[in-house]
């Protein structure tokens, strides 16, 4: 779905990321590595937030900058690490804010039925008359994912960023997400990228991993090869141990 062809970014004389070439699949990949490896950076290339790159980047055998901002913002979505809005939406307002793209071609009633939908789905109808401003800041979290979501909600074969999207979520709800994106997938057929620095998380629910380390790809592929010893040793500097159970693996540096 996503191809990218020698991608570089150079910043203040320096490549924040540099000679990334891969091929994005359907299915979850999960960005990690330490900060300032380069990882939020090169998902906003890949969406198309930061045009001015070298190299190239094809999105469905087109280039991605040859897209129009509302043609690219009906196939793909990109859910940023702020949650902070300045002004007293409701959480039912943000929500629709994802439909924003789709005003012009479809009814007020059917993107209704969609944010009614998300909203549903992401747990957070008590919540849909509320300010935004007052929630607490995984309620922030869930309601601006159910935004980004809302963005591609009915789209075959959408395209899914997500950066650091668990960051303030309890596990109940960090599990009912990726339950969500688990069947989008597979009645979709979504792609979904996202960073993560938890490695249990990565390795549960990942079908490919970007391992990076100072802008560059260190590894890739099935979780059980990147995840390595060696590999995670290498890249954080610090022992890892991984202790393996029969359903998952678990990084230890104790």
């Amino acid at each position: 779905m996503i191809k990218s062809k020698n991608l570089t970014l150079n910043r203040s004389s320096k490549n924040i990321v540099s000679n990334i070439n891969y091929v994005l699949n359907p299915g979850i990949t999960s960005i990690i590595g330490p900060n300032g490896a380069g990882k939020t950076t090169l998902i906003k290339c890949l969406s198309g937030l930061i045009k001015d790159f070298e190299g190239s980047i094809e999105f469905k055998n087109k280039n991605l900058l040859s897209y129009k901002s509302k043609e690219i913002a009906r196939l793909r979505a990109f859910a940023s690490q702020s949650n902070e809005v300045s002004f007293p939406f409701s959480v039912k307002e943000i929500v629709s804010m994802g439909r924003y793209s789709f005003t012009d071609i479809m009814s007020e009633h059917e993107n209704e039925k969609i944010v009614r939908d998300v909203i549903d789905h992401f747990f957070i109808s008590h919540l849909s008359k509320q300010n935004f401003n007052t929630l607490s800041g995984g309620e922030k979290q869930r309601v601006q994912l159910a935004r980004i979501f809302s963005q591609i909600w009915e789209i075959k074969e959408g395209l899914l960023f997500l950066d650091e999207p668990i960051s303030a979520l309890d596990f109940n709800y960090q599990v009912k997400l990726f339950k969500l994106i688990k069947n989008k997938i597979s009645t979709h057929n979504w792609s979904v990228v996202i960073v993560l620095h938890d490695l249990q998380v990565a390795s549960k629910f990942s079908n490919n991993i970007i391992l990076m380390k100072d802008g560059i790809i260190f590894d890739h592929g099935h979780p059980e090869k990147v995840l390595s010893e060696s590999n995670l040793l290498n890249v954080y500097e610090t022992p890892i141990k991984i202790i393996k159970t029969d359903d998952l693996n678990i990084y230890s540096i104790f």
